[in-house]
């Protein structure tokens, strides 16, 4: 995975994390059998590793709140650090997810694809007809895969674009390379398949991800203004909340699509163990999404699938991942598939961030001590 290039927390402030939910049956109960030594010796050996994790992010300084979900148990959620107006965040605190919105809408595709309504050779042009020449025959895998050759961006995160002039901006940018020739992260091939999800649903893209990709999942703090409640956003240091600090004031073409969507700890993972237990879709939706398609840039040991990095990391094994932030918040989501683990980790300032959380939860529960 990313390491990512800056510097260790230099101090540590008077933090308090909070442990919530921490059900790792270390004894059997009442009604239940004794565990064999070996099982119980292994679920005391992964509480440590888990403790010991949640020492090393009080020592980093994480301000912040992880989860830690394995083996079918009850997630583990911890809220570190006092942010502003004395808040911890925990488990329900709504996060701005960042890119990981990316994540969301290449799943709300492969809804549209297992309905029949959308296929990933469908071309730009059928969508939007006024599409220029070299525009025109991008298809949805491109965009998919930041294959397509758009910019990465067509305006600032708190430009408050409307679709109508966000359209009119991507079809109008000049493309870096021929499509599907290489490849270059952009939000703007996302944002037009969010585009493309409004016009095959008849809803807007939050409607659909809420009503129709997350029917039956128990996710209701994944969205943007529908989700949104200030008393329970995360706080930059300023005090600011998400909408302010993230949005400009509310949500826009700039982000829809490709960034700043809200969600939770506890809703995050709802999310991926649906998605990983083929709840939301086929079984080969599921394993076309995690398939490595396109290097992320000459020589990248990470591929790119539909809205996730696809990792086969030298220590951890294949990895499912994908990160997003701003200037005031980090988020990063990571499946250990070869160990059954997922970690999320959003952070309210970005010196000791997501990123660098999801990895040393990661370095001590799955490597420490292990030759």
């Amino acid at each position: 995975m990313k390491t990512p290039n800056q510097p260790a927390y230099a101090r540590r402030s008077a933090l308090r994390h909070r442990l919530a939910a921490l059900c790792l049956a270390l004894a059997p109960l009442p009604a239940c059998a004794a565990e064999p030594p070996a099982a119980v010796a292994a679920e005391d050996d992964r509480a440590h590793r888990i403790d010991a994790a949640m020492t090393r992010l009080e020592e980093m300084g994480f301000k912040g709140v992880v989860a830690i979900a394995y083996d079918g148990m009850a997630p583990i959620y911890a809220g570190f650090g006092d942010g502003a107006g004395g808040r911890t965040p925990d488990a329900t605190t709504l996060l701005d997810s960042g890119s990981i919105t990316k994540t969301f809408t290449a799943a709300a595709a492969l809804k549209l694809i297992d309905e029949g309504k959308l296929q990933t050779s469908d071309r730009l042009a059928t969508f939007f007809p006024a599409a220029p020449p070299e525009k025109a025959r991008i298809t949805v895998h491109q965009m998919l895969t930041h294959s397509a050759g758009f910019p990465p961006a067509v305006g600032e995160d708190l430009d408050p674009l409307s679709r109508e002039e966000f359209l009119k901006r991507a079809l109008a940018a000049e493309l870096l390379f021929d499509p599907g020739s290489a490849y270059e992260y952009s939000n703007v091939g996302y944002s037009l398949v969010a585009a493309i999800i409004e016009q095959l649903s008849g809803k807007s893209y939050e409607a659909y991800i809420r009503e129709d990709l997350l029917a039956g999942v128990e996710a209701p703090d994944i969205g943007y203004e529908a989700a949104f409640d200030p008393n329970r956003s995360m706080l930059t240091d300023d005090g600011e909340t998400i909408d302010k600090a993230s949005w400009g004031g509310r949500s826009h073409w700039a982000l829809i699509g490709n960034g700043g969507m809200l969600v939770t700890a506890q809703d995050m993972i709802a999310f991926r163990r649906a998605f990983d237990a083929r709840r939301l879709h086929s079984n080969a939706a599921v394993n076309l999404a995690q398939t490595p398609m396109v290097r992320e840039g000459d020589g990248a040991p990470t591929f790119t699938g539909y809205g996730m990095v696809v990792d086969d990391h030298p220590q951890f094994g294949r990895v499912y991942w994908h990160n997003g932030g701003n200037p005031h918040f980090i988020s990063n989501w990571s499946d250990y598939a070869d160990h059954d683990v997922i970690i999320f980790a959003s952070s309210d300032g970005t010196e000791v961030n997501g990123d660098m959380a999801v990895e040393a939860i990661a370095v001590e529960l799955l490597l420490a001590d292990r030759n």
